[in-house]
């Protein structure tokens, strides 16, 4: 048994039972013109997360005896958790764009992909598909911020 992938699991399914309750709001107070519920979204990536974490709480139950010998925490993770901290500190004030594709480019750019041509035209294009994606299939705006 791993125990850093059983406790791992259990934390991810802890936060996604969280976060659930979060999204149960009454359903008038936030429906938009159309009648589309926009905690669909957020739902299916938090099921996701609880099904992940279930993932990993059972591999780690299968494996017995294997030591892993890549550390918790080194430079690499707390430099993304840095990014992804100042990522959420921006993200309304900057907007969708800016912000996002600093940080992919960032966290990125921090575990190991040095080729910037194609960094800088894999974020763009992520941006420009998730706005695709959230502003005419979701429909649902994401933040243009405050600055831009």
């Amino acid at each position: 048994m791993k125990k850093e992938d059983v406790i791992s699991g259990v934390l991810l399914m802890g936060l996604s039972a969280v976060l659930y309750t979060q999204t149960l709001v009454d359903p008038s107070e936030i429906m938009f013109e159309d009648d589309i519920d926009p905690m669909k979204y957020p739902r299916m990536l938090i099921a996701l997360l609880a099904l992940l974490g279930a993932v990993l709480a059972g591999k780690g139950l299968r494996l017995a005896g294997t030591v892993s010998a890549v550390p918790i925490f080194s430079r690499r993770t707390l430099s993304v958790m840095a990014v992804l901290f100042l990522y959420a500190a921006v993200f309304t004030t900057v907007g969708f764009f800016v912000s996002s594709f600093a940080a992919a480019f960032a966290v990125a750019f921090i575990m190991g992909w040095r080729r910037i041509p194609a960094l800088i035209a894999v974020c763009g294009f992520s941006m420009v598909v998730i706005w695709l994606l959230f502003t005419y299939i979701l429909r649902i705006p994401l933040p243009v911020g405050t600055l831009f």
